[in-house]
């Protein structure tokens, strides 16, 4: 029986939702035709935000994480954002969109061919988790969730990931203003405005307590 679970980084204000089915991602959306295989949903073109950014240039080891994605031979660094653009085998999707008509309930084929920069087949994420998008770490795809029979604790889960989308996207709105109001940012002046976020305090996002849930197959289910 698997669980899905809170895992909280205090420090920074953050955490990220633990579900123990991703390592061995039966999911739809971990099938993977490209050359990175055992990538789970891991096809995502991660987006980090000022928020993200602000948490990474708080430590040695954050700035380290931040080069590492700028060196990514796919990023484009825009003003209050950056967008890490991984592995896409468009020859491959090309092929199986003329050779295939299977209906599976992906409407986005292209995940089959896609892969993050950052994971490596068989281990997942190389970034730490307190400093990956929300994206990353909030993500449960909705397979897993069908086999959740505990509603109540899974609303829990669902409403703590809305409130903090929301408190995130109020900070990147802030952030951007501080940066704005010096007539800097990340595109033209990414060194300045490290400095400055630098010495912007973290605000803290309490995150509650959240009991573990149960994810059964369903086989579990309906014994």
């Amino acid at each position: 029986m698997d669980k899905i679970c809170l895992e909280r980084f205090d420090s920074y204000g953050y955490a990220r939702y633990v579900c123990t089915s991703c390592y061995h991602c039966e999911s739809k959306m971990g099938i993977s035709y490209c050359s990175v295989k055992m990538r789970g949903c891991c096809s995502y073109f991660p987006k980090f935000e000022l928020v993200d950014i602000h948490r990474m240039v708080k430590s040695a080891e954050g700035l380290n994480v931040l080069n590492r994605i700028i060196d990514n031979p796919g990023t484009v660094v825009y003003n209050y954002y950056i967008h890490a653009k991984g592995y896409f085998d468009k020859e491959g999707y090309e092929k199986y969109i003329r050779t295939n008509d299977d209906d599976n309930g992906i409407r986005d084929k292209t995940i089959f061919f896609r892969a993050c920069p950052f994971v490596k087949s068989g281990f997942g994420c190389t970034i730490p988790p307190v400093y990956r998008n929300y994206v990353c770490n909030f993500f449960i795809c909705d397979e897993v969730m069908s086999k959740v029979v505990d509603d109540e604790i899974k609303g829990q889960y669902v409403r703590e990931r809305e409130r903090f989308v929301k408190w995130a996207e109020w900070e990147n709105r802030s952030l951007e203003a501080i940066l704005s109001e010096q007539h800097i940012n990340l595109r033209y002046n990414l060194d300045e405005c490290i400095k400055v976020l630098q010495d912007v305090p973290l605000t803290i996002f309490e995150f509650p307590q959240l009991k573990k849930i149960s994810v059964f197959d369903m086989d579990e289910k309906e014994a």
